[in-house]
């Protein structure tokens, strides 16, 4: 019997097991406290957070710039209001992205 072949991997072994090489942006480095909120772009995502009216977001960051990620989750944390979770997601396999998701509440 032939082998069934799918277009997703069987396992995660292949990302566990890549190498990187990783060079850190250090662009936040060399900004001002507001330069920092406009390059990141802090006022425009928590907008829309609010006005899509997400409960549980979902931050991703490339490697780069993952030493970025607490400061941009705490002024985004604090933009967004009560009864709303924002997470910082460890897995950064999937090259340099940032998402926003909505996890519906079950």
């Amino acid at each position: 019997m032939a082998a069934e072949h799918s277009a997703f991997a069987a396992s995660g072994e292949d990302a566990i097991n890549r190498t990187l090489d990783v060079h850190a942006d250090n662009t936040a480095d060399e900004l001002s406290p507001s330069e920092f909120e406009e390059f990141y772009e802090i006022s425009r995502t928590a907008k829309e957070i609010v006005k899509g009216d997400y409960r549980r977001i979902a931050l991703q960051f490339p490697d780069e710039i993952l030493h970025v990620s607490v400061p941009i989750y705490r002024r985004l944390k604090s933009n967004i209001g009560e009864g709303r979770e924002l997470y910082v997601l460890a897995d950064t396999s999937y090259g340099r992205q940032a998402l926003v998701i909505n996890v519906p509440l079950l």
